[in-house]
């Protein structure tokens, strides 16, 4: 494989299917918070806590289609940052949630990213 289209779409699928995944447990979330004797800012808080990871790793799939499908100079530095933002993120849930298949999809999306940002420097 010569071209990062490949790897960015591969990436830009399994980061969709993670934040889709995560987004469909906002209605437990928000429903078990509001049963809860948790009040205040933090009731409010939880829930657009748990919303933004899965718009936050949508906004970069689509900016990483976006970016390969334009093909620009700055192509490779999109994809390597995006390759950056979610091995952190995968790192960040590591550390505070544990081991499971969420940050395990977000490692997979981050190393396909890596490697459509090495090809795309021979492309643009």
């Amino acid at each position: 494989m010569n071209n990062p289209r490949g790897l960015v779409w591969l990436g830009s699928v399994v980061l969709a299917a993670t934040a889709a995944f995560h987004g469909s447990g906002y209605v437990d979330v928000t429903s078990t918070v509001a049963e809860s004797n948790i009040e205040g800012m933090l009731s409010g808080a939880i829930g657009g806590l748990w919303l933004y990871p899965s718009v936050h790793w949508l906004f970069i799939a689509v900016l990483a289609i976006v970016a390969v499908q334009v093909a620009s100079r700055l192509t490779p530095w999109i994809l390597g940052l995006a390759a950056v933002i979610l091995a952190a993120d995968a790192i960040v849930l590591l550390v505070h949630v544990g081991p499971f298949v969420g940050e395990a999809m977000l490692g997979a999306a981050a190393l396909a990213y890596a490697g459509g940002a090495r090809l795309a420097r021979g492309h643009s």
